[in-house]
């Protein structure tokens, strides 16, 4: 039950403010509470397949800058190597694809999220259930940074489509 509270406080955050995050933005040492020094935190983003390639999203850095792409028909379909765990630089590349700036979040509002990104980081996510064919694939999710190995962790907030 909290495991759906918490994710629902998020998407709730994602759609209002285009996604969530926070950032190590003050210089002080990492805590159970606050994040390494990741560049990334969360994304919302549309992926299909059917009638052409298609892929756009939103995404959130750890400034607090909101960002949306927008990949074109003949571009190629972005796959980290190692999958649920992208490096940065496989992130940045995602993001790259025609990348323009939406508006800023506070720094308040982005601390306050990144504790729930945390916390929904442990907990299950419900079955993977087949609602259609060629519908797409909507998916908010966040991402916690492994420092040690250098890729980050996908926090999977809620996906619908073909899947939900």
């Amino acid at each position: 039950m909290i495991m759906k509270a918490i994710a629902y406080a998020l998407l709730l955050l994602c759609f209002a403010f285009c996604n969530c995050a926070y950032a190590n933005l003050d210089g002080s040492t990492q805590s159970a509470t606050q994040p390494t020094a990741q560049r990334i935190f969360c994304e919302r983003s549309y992926t299909n397949f059917a009638w052409g390639f298609q892929h756009h999203g939103i995404y959130v850095d750890s400034e607090g800058n909101v960002f949306r792409y927008e990949y074109q028909r003949d571009d190629r379909a972005w796959s980290p190597k190692q999958p649920d765990s992208p490096t940065e630089q496989e992130l940045e590349e995602k993001y790259s694809h025609g990348r323009k700036f939406v508006k800023k979040i506070e720094t308040r509002e982005l601390r306050e999220k990144y504790r729930l990104v945390e916390r929904a980081s442990g907990g299950p996510l419900s079955k993977h259930v087949q609602h259609g064919a060629d519908m797409g694939e909507s998916v908010s999710r966040c991402y916690l940074l492994d420092a040690a190995v250098g890729r980050y962790k996908e926090v999977e907030l809620k996906m619908s489509g073909d899947w939900s």
